[in-house]
């Protein structure tokens, strides 16, 4: 996943951005609204996290200015302490959810990741496509129910193409996702991977998942088996039109 974090930091005990990051989620951040705004049209977040606080006015204007903008990613809040008024006016600004006073790091990112597997399409708790679960949750992927055997770079792949099912991801775009635009190596390397990953989910028995659409990039796709259609013994039995044998045809306007 990859995040847009706004706001500033409300006390030391805030260690959201580390914590999302030990969870393999590329981070940025900004502190000024009109960057934020930019970062959002240019970039694909999966998620927007604002971080409120009663002793800043809430983030009613920024709120419905992304949403204005286009922003079809999930926006959720998060405050150590909020008042009513306040909840009452980022709801209707549009948030997607308001986290106050979450108890662990944890919760605010499961609350944030269930917000963008459900906006992506997925209902369950794991991304499930065709024979393929990437857990979300345990950072693993399974093949009929036995763990593939990926590094951190080749789960994020496949997470990244899996949330996006169905569109063509650039290389410049999966490194993006990956590296977040610091130390980026040569787009190349994207073929590498996905190379591992094939070999490495075909060994188990996976589904072609992954697809190369030549000159853009790459895509996840979920194949489904095609049933080919028998005709009915009732259908099979009928032979031509006896009309076409008899030559008895009605003929109108004579």
């Amino acid at each position: 996943m990859k995040i847009l974090i706004f706001g500033n930091i409300i006390d030391n005990k805030d260690v959201l951005t580390t914590y999302f990051k030990s969870k393999l989620v590329v981070v940025d951040e900004t502190l000024e609204r009109e960057e934020a705004l930019d970062l959002a049209r240019i970039y694909d977040y999966d998620a927007v996290v604002l971080r409120l606080s009663d002793a800043r006015p809430p983030e009613t204007d920024l709120i419905r200015r992304l949403r204005i903008g286009g922003l079809r990613c999930p926006v959720i809040a998060v405050a150590h302490s909020f008042g009513e008024s306040s909840r009452l006016r980022v709801l209707e600004a549009g948030v997607d959810d308001l986290i106050v006073s979450a108890t662990s790091q944890e919760e605010i990112f499961l609350r944030v990741q269930n917000q963008v597997r459900r906006s992506r399409g997925f209902q369950s708790p794991a991304l499930t496509l065709g024979n393929v679960e990437i857990n979300m949750n345990a950072k693993k992927i399974f093949v009929a129910g036995r763990e593939v055997t990926l590094t951190k770079k080749e789960y994020q792949i496949v997470e990244i193409l899996a949330l996006r099912k169905g569109c063509v991801l650039s290389k410049e775009a999966i490194l993006d996702h990956l590296y977040g635009g610091l130390d980026e190596p040569n787009p190349k390397i994207i073929d590498v991977f996905i190379c591992k990953i094939r070999k490495k989910l075909l060994a188990l028995g996976a589904d072609d998942l992954i697809e190369t659409n030549w000159g853009r990039g790459y895509m996840v796709v979920e194949r489904r088996s095609t049933e080919v259609t028998q005709p009915r013994p009732a259908e099979a039995a009928i032979g031509p039109d006896p009309r076409l044998t008899t030559g008895l045809f009605l003929r109108v306007g004579a």
